[in-house]
């Protein structure tokens, strides 16, 4: 909950976590009985490395659904990014220019819906929906439809390696979340965003900036599209055009069970990395119950659906 532009983080873990908590609790408790060997450290392992790559988007995610816009197009920009990373390695160039290259194209991704959703004033479900088709045809294109095997040791130990004990790719989630959670809670950028989702007209006539806080805001989920492609590419040791194919609806499936309002105006960052994490358990116990990838879809949908309901009756109690 937010006052004059702050979160009471008090209010908000009693309020808006704690039914996330219980849920994710019983997930838990569900896959505990129901499976075998589901506790386990390498399995919970498992399930942070599939959490990061979606935590890790999950922090733009969340001040673009807050600031009342979406983003449909992550999916296929890491596709493309992972395939200009790809490329350039083939090449033979260094590994750090192929990294600039994937962070530079996916930032670049950024600047036109930025574009197309400030200057051209086309609405941001039908610009990142046409992205989504547009950027990862550019990734068929780029390649043909072929993979591209990615074997330097500088990218696998992005996703694959550890710091002792924990994961290289749990560390950049966690150093995200902390940052984006201080920039949503302290800067002026990100009260802005909680501002322009609760009434972009007001926060208009207040004296604020909308098109450059909504630019700047794409912008940056382009860069943080850049970062999850490395860590994804890492894992899968691949750069393939249907890399991440449905990606974009895990994360904003994690953002809305996490709080934050497809209205707009309200949602933070710690309670769509809960969701996430559900989101990721939800997923591993599935696999390891052998359910059927076609009812894995199924769950998943009815997932998104009963978090949209519960996000009317929220918003319709407030109203």
């Amino acid at each position: 909950m937010r006052e004059n532009g702050k979160i009471d983080f008090k209010k908000t873990a009693v309020y808006e976590y704690l039914p996330l908590l219980i849920a994710f609790v019983l997930v838990l408790a569900f896959f505990g009985i129901t499976t075998n060997h589901f506790f386990t450290v390498r399995n919970f392992l498992n399930i942070l490395l599939y959490a990061a790559n979606v935590g890790i988007m999950c922090c733009t995610m969340t001040l673009i659904l807050v600031s009342g816009n979406i983003d449909l197009s992550i999916g296929s920009v890491i596709a493309f990014g992972g395939i200009v990373l790809g490329s350039i390695l083939e090449k033979g160039y260094p590994v750090g220019l192929a990294m600039l290259g994937a962070l530079g194209a996916c930032t670049l991704t950024g600047v036109y819906n930025a574009i197309m959703i400030t200057k051209v004033h086309v609405n941001a479900f039908i610009t990142t929906l046409a992205g989504m088709q547009m950027f990862r045809g550019f990734a068929y294109l780029i390649t043909n439809g072929k993979a591209i095997t990615i074997g330097d040791p500088v990218i696998k130990q992005i996703g694959r390696g550890y710091l002792g004990p924990i994961p290289n790719a749990v560390i950049i989630m966690l150093i995200l979340v902390v940052a984006f959670t201080l920039i949503a809670t302290y800067t002026t950028f990100g009260r802005r965003i909680y501002v322009i989702g609760g009434n972009s007209q007001v926060a208009f006539l207040s004296g604020i900036n909308v098109s450059r806080t909504m630019t700047g805001l794409f912008i940056l989920n382009g860069l943080m599209c850049g970062i999850t492609t490395l860590v994804y590419c890492s894992q899968l040791g691949a750069a393939m055009p249907q890399n991440a194919t449905g990606f974009e609806f895990d994360v904003i499936t994690a953002v809305v069970l996490g709080g934050t309002s497809m209205a707009g105006g309200k949602g933070t960052i710690v309670g769509s990395i809960i969701g996430a994490l559900l989101i990721g358990t939800l997923n591993n116990g599935m696999v390891m119950m052998n359910v059927q990838s076609y009812w894995q879809d199924v769950i998943g949908g009815i997932v998104l659906v009963i978090a949209v309901i519960f996000d009317i009756i929220k918003n319709r109690k407030r109203a």
